[in-house]
Formats: C-alpha cells, sequence, structure tokens
C-alpha cells in the first residue's frame, strides 16, 4: 500500500473525528430527557448516539463525493482503483490503525471484487486470526485491535450476502467457554444476517446444550436467535427460546430474549415460574419477568410480589424496565 494511500485514510479518520467531537459539542448543549422510544439508558447516551449518528451521515460525504484533494475523486472512486491485493492490505491497516475501523466505501468496494478471491481471502483470515488472548501469538499486540481484522471480513462477507461460514464461524465460536463481547457482538451480525442459513444451526446447537445450562457462548446463541426471531418469527424459533428459559442457569437473558421476540404465549410460563419459585427467585429476575409480563400484554396483578415493592417502583417509573444495568438486549 502506498503511502499517499496511507495519508488518504489518515485524513478520513481525522476528518470523522473532528466532526463526531463538533456534533458532541452541539448536542450536549441541549438538555433533557431520552425520547420515547429510544435504547439509550441516558440522556448522555442518547447525545452519543445521536452524534454517531449524525457523523456517519457527513462521513459518508467524504466517501462518495468527488474530492479535489483527491484529484477530483471519491474515496469509493480511490479504493475502485486499487488491485484486490492492495485494498486487502488497506483493510487490515484500516482495521488495526484508524479510530474509525474500515471505511464502509473499501468495505463495500471489496465486496464488489472477484467474489471468488474475496472469499477465500476472507476465510483465510478469519480462520487464522486469533479469536481469544491466548492464541495471539505476538506479545507486543492487542488482540483487541488485531481481532478488528475478522470484524472487518465479517462485514465484507455481509455486504456480500456471503453466509456460507455461518456454520464453521459458530463452532469456532461455541468451541470456547469464554469469549470477549466484542467478540460476541461480532460474530452476532454475520449469524443474525441470515436467518435461512443461521435459524436450524441455532436451534439445532441450543436444544442439544440444554442440560448444559446455556452458559458461555451459548447465552450468546439464546440472544442471536431472539434477535433472528423479531424480524422472522416462527413456531421452532419461539419453542427454542422456551426451551431456552427453562434450561438457561442465568434465566434473566432467556427472559429479555422472549420479551423482545414478543409472543404472549410466553406470559403464562413466567408466571407459573414466579408461582413456583417465590421463595427462591431473585429479585433481579423478578423484576425482569414482571416487566416481560408487562411488555407481553399480559396481568401482573394477579402475581404475589416477594419483594413487596415492584409494583410500587413500576409506578414510579411508568414503566421502567428492572434488570441488569445498562442492559439494551445485547449481553
Amino acid at each position: 500500500m502506498t503511502d499517499e494511500i496511507k495519508d488518504i485514510l489518515k485524513r478520513y479518520d481525522e476528518i470523522g473525528a473532528l466532526i463526531l467531537e463538533q456534533k458532541l459539542d452541539e448536542f450536549g448543549d441541549r438538555l433533557g430527557q431520552v425520547p420515547e422510544g429510544s435504547d439509550a439508558a441516558s440522556f448522555e447516551e442518547y447525545i452519543q448516539d445521536v452524534a454517531r449518528e449524525e457523523t456517519e451521515k457527513a462521513t459518508k460525504a467524504l466517501e462518495t463525493e468527488p474530492d479535489d484533494r483527491l484529484g477530483g475523486r471519491s474515496l469509493r472512486d480511490v479504493f475502485d482503483g486499487m488491485t484486490l491485493e492492495e485494498k486487502e492490505e488497506a483493510l487490515e491497516y484500516s482495521a488495526v490503525t484508524l479510530d474509525r475501523g474500515v471505511p464502509n466505501s473499501l468495505i463495500q468496494s471489496i465486496a464488489e471484487d472477484d467474489r471468488e478471491k474475496v472469499r477465500d481471502y476472507c476465510s483465510s483470515l478469519i480462520g487464522n486470526s486469533a479469536w481469544t488472548e491466548e492464541e495471539l501469538d505476538d506479545a507486543d499486540k492487542l488482540f483487541e485491535i488485531e481481532y478488528q481484522k475478522v470484524k472487518a471480513c465479517l462485514d465484507v462477507l455481509i455486504e456480500m450476502k456471503e453466509f456460507c461460514f455461518v456454520k464453521a464461524v459458530i463452532d469456532r465460536f461455541t468451541s470456547y467457554p469464554k469469549t470477549k463481547e466484542f467478540v460476541a457482538e461480532s460474530i452476532k451480525d454475520y449469524v443474525v444476517g441470515s436467518a435461512e442459513v443461521s435459524v436450524p444451526i441455532l436451534t439445532d446447537l441450543i436444544e442439544n446444550e440444554l442440560d448444559t445450562g446455556l452458559e458461555g457462548p451459548a447465552e450468546d446463541l439464546v440472544i442471536m436467535l431472539a434477535e433472528i426471531g423479531m424480524a422472522h418469527p416462527s413456531e421452532e424459533i419461539y419453542q427454542t427460546l422456551r426451551h431456552a428459559f427453562r434450561a438457561m442457569t442465568n434465566k434473566i437473558y432467556a427472559v429479555i430474549c422472549l420479551a423482545e421476540y414478543g409472543d404472549d404465549r410466553a406470559v403464562p410460563l413466567m408466571k407459573n415460574y414466579i408461582n413456583r419459585h417465590q421463595d427462591s427467585i431473585g429479585r433481579d429476575l423478578f423484576y425482569e419477568m414482571m416487566s416481560a409480563i408487562q411488555k407481553l400484554g399480559g396481568d401482573i396483578s394477579d402475581i404475589n410480589d416477594p419483594f413487596g415493592d415492584f409494583t410500587r417502583k413500576s409506578q414510579k417509573s411508568e414503566g421502567k424496565k428492572y434488570g441488569p444495568a445498562g442492559y439494551n438486549g445485547n449481553k
């Protein structure tokens, strides 16, 4: 990769950072509450989300519109004029060097190149990269940064709508007893991208792991399945989520997944659990179940509150969800 391309990528990163800072200052001057319908847990988080969205819009122009500093070309034009090998080098450089990560226009340009060669490149990089800190063979490198190359390749595959590696990705992910949250998030984005491919794989794995308590990566599989189910509901998905609820050691994730999935058949399931476990249910799980029942349209007036304060608190917060602090549907 030439120094000119490196300079272009660095400038893209610097301009993006400057725009984000300006947007944060602009929106930070506005005082108020989190608007209804926002997933943000606080006004500060809401401002961050809005500023990021505005920054994405502004930097998209940098990638798609002609720039005199690039000889009248857009950033996408620059990438399209590179060989696939040069694009791959630029992808890896951007992934580990730029704060904003790989430009979307580079992801798109690679995705539209020679399909077989791109697929082979992504397969090789994803397969040969470290997915845990223990697998990283260079003590001078940071796993969090190096893994960004894997995420970038997964983004390319999503852009290509190429999901032939879903099973291989899930199999490797579940081979570890535990993974970093950002690894799980990157896997989720790829797996959720294709319901047709992913659902039978996820349901089989979850159903076959019920007797293990669905801990570690298995929890993430349940979350992925629920997210797919929100857009592509099916009896198979609901039944697997129901079985997961009964089997999971940490039932809070299962409860949230059932609530997000939105099938009101989960209401009697949760009510029966609360009634049977009055003497042992934890406060956080109870709050999450009560909130889930309400979200699914169920009546909570006939549920005995072993803690004596859910109704009072829920009325005070006008339906605020009580669960793990900061939990927004992702682990």
